[in-house]
């Protein structure tokens, strides 16, 4: 095994290199470069697992130029750089890579994208023949195959590689995808119609992904009025939203044709799909850093897929890596359908990051240029709201309710939640119209149920009423312990002490940590006379930091413990 220093420097302890290569990435990433190997690489390592692909990738380069044959950060530094989105930066060290290590599959397959991109199309295809179908590209190969042998085979040798997804139920979606645009590539339109219209036709259970590609096919192939009428079924399914309107308004003018299908759009459709499956898979971070890499490879084949940088941004944002989540977003442009969803996720980012009042400024920014979209406003309520700051949270839904025909809404969504901000800005009455108005459009709203409900319960009005909200709520969502916890409470309120004992001993099993849920079953247990228990739990509740009004009731209890009936 290689060591990170030659034999003539004197040994240094492991410990004492991390320290060094620590405090050089973070210096380095304010001020100045490390030096030596050992910084370098150690350096690279922790940007790696900070999530900082373009610095880890950096960190490679210099370790490199000291090491230059060292195989294992050759491999790194082409990775890195892949999943920066450094396509021409990756390539020199995936060919080293490969030429080193022929039985790779990641490195050949960016080699070939690229060949692919240039339109050299023989390179591609012999390049992604010799991956191993035991590689990580897995049961994923023969997409790739089949859109490599397209420009250089027969429409029969190209749609023979998706022969492996015959009889699979979960693969034949994409597969119908796979064979109706090989088959447009082709020339044989009427073949191909048959399978963007039998995903059209199933389009209001397919996701945003598979609507665009059929809409596409069909405008393409001169069936506008066909697309039209899948967006409008697609709508009706999956309601109104910002983040449909953007794409889906494309699709209104017939005369608007998408540009005609080439190969490298293909391939880049095959990767993205490969993309969805891997980020649908991911359990680990090193699972989602590789489909990250595979959506790098469809947008050096195709810059124009905007709705793929949106979906890898979310799965960055899910697993807290902020930085590059943002970079993709913020290369969506004003003028792509997908840039107010964008700019919403974008903010939504910035909020997680602390930065309340640079996400806010941000879309009051979005709202003053888009005077009419609710969206902008909706989500500084939501921001607001979630920072407590009830009273600033509902003027701004305020605001977003004015930018509605009619002043309001057609969802109930939108009046939960701002019903959630006036109850806590102690604006009752308008608070409880907005929950009524809710479950006026949606009855069985399990969520607006409980929350109006326990409102109630905790006014001491309606009690009744509220307690069969409540068990309707639970019906809906029984493993939900905030819900099923104000079912107990509401037990508790109607003095049904040993039935409101089993119903919160079930809400705190499926909501351990939650201090409301621990001081009510310390209440019911001390009212069934079990005093140790009900201390136990209220000590409980204390521990998990109440805020300042419900610990000085938990001490309290303590001490005293609770009225005797």
């Amino acid at each position: 095994m290689k060591t990170l220093s030659s034999s003539k420097e004197p040994a240094v302890t492991f410990t004492a290199i991390l320290v060094a290569g620590l405090m050089a990435w973070g210096s380095a990433r304010a001020e100045s470069e490390p030096t030596g190997l050992a910084a370098s690489y150690l350096s690279a390592l922790h940007a790696q697992a900070m999530a900082d692909p373009a610095a880890a990738a950096g960190f490679f380069d210099q370790a490199l130029t000291i090491d230059p044959g060292n195989r294992n950060m050759m491999f790194r530094a082409f990775f890195q750089k892949a999943q920066a989105g450094d396509i021409a930066g990756a390539l020199p060290y995936a060919r080293s890579a490969y030429a080193d290590r022929p039985s790779l599959s990641i490195a050949p397959l960016l080699i070939a994208v690229d060949h692919y991109r240039k339109g050299e199309f023989q390179d591609a295809q012999t390049l992604i023949e010799g991956i191993s179908g035991r590689s990580a590209i897995g049961i994923s190969l023969p997409l790739l195959q089949a859109w490599a042998r397209a420009p250089n085979l027969s429409h029969t040798e190209a749609l023979s590689s998706l022969t492996p997804y015959e009889g699979r139920k979960e693969w034949r979606v994409l597969s119908a995808t796979m064979s109706a645009m090989l088959n447009e590539f082709y020339g044989r339109d009427e073949a191909a119609l048959v399978y963007y219209r039998a995903l059209a036709a199933n389009v209001g259970n397919q996701p945003l992904s598979i609507l665009r590609l059929a809409t596409n096919g069909l405008h393409r192939l001169g069936q506008s009025d066909e697309a039209i009428t899948a967006v409008a079924q697609f709508r009706e399914s999956h309601g109104d939203s910002a983040l449909w309107d953007g794409y889906l308004n494309q699709y209104k003018d017939p005369d608007q044709v998408p540009p005609k299908l080439t190969a490298q759009m293909g391939m880049a459709e095959a990767l993205y799909a490969i993309t969805r499956i891997r980020m649908s898979s991911a359990r680990r971070s090193s699972g989602l850093q590789l489909a990250i890499v595979y959506a790098h490879m469809a947008l050096h084949l195709n810059p124009d897929l905007d709705v793929l940088r949106r979906e890898v941004a979310d799965a960055m944002s899910a697993r807290r890596q902020y930085q590059p989540a943002n970079e993709l977003l913020r290369a969506i442009g004003p003028n792509d359908p997908g840039y107010l969803i964008a700019q919403l996720r974008l903010a939504e980012n910035l909020e997680r990051e602390d930065r309340t009042d640079e996400a806010v400024t941000m879309l009051e920014d979005l709202a003053r240029r888009r005077p009419n979209l609710p969206e902008p406003l909706i989500t500084i309520g939501d921001i607001l709201r979630n920072r407590e700051r009830f009273d600033e949270a509902v003027d701004f839904y305020d605001r977003a309710f004015s930018r509605y025909p009619g002043g309001e809404p057609k969802g109930w969504a939108l009046f939960y939640t701002r019903g959630m901000a006036l109850e806590r800005a102690q604006k009752w009455k308008r608070a409880e119209k907005d929950f009524k108005k809710a479950l006026l459009l949606s009855p069985e709203q399990a969520q607006v149920l409980n929350y109006l409900g326990y409102s109630w319960l905790d006014r001491g009005e309606n009690v009744t009423e509220a307690r069969r909200m409540i068990e309707m709520a639970v019906s809906q969502r029984p493993e939900d312990g905030f819900i099923v916890d104000s079912l107990g409470w509401a037990m508790f309120l109607m003095g049904e002490y040993e039935d409101a004992v089993v119903q919160l001993e079930r809400a705190v099993t499926l909501n351990t940590s939650d201090p409301t849920i621990n001081e009510h079953l310390g209440d019911a247990y001390w009212k069934v006379g079990r005093e140790t228990e009900a201390r136990f739990q209220w000590r409980r509740a204390l521990s998990m930091e109440p805020d300042d009004e419900q610990a000085v009731e938990l001490r309290t209890k303590l001490q005293r413990g609770l009225a005797r009936n």
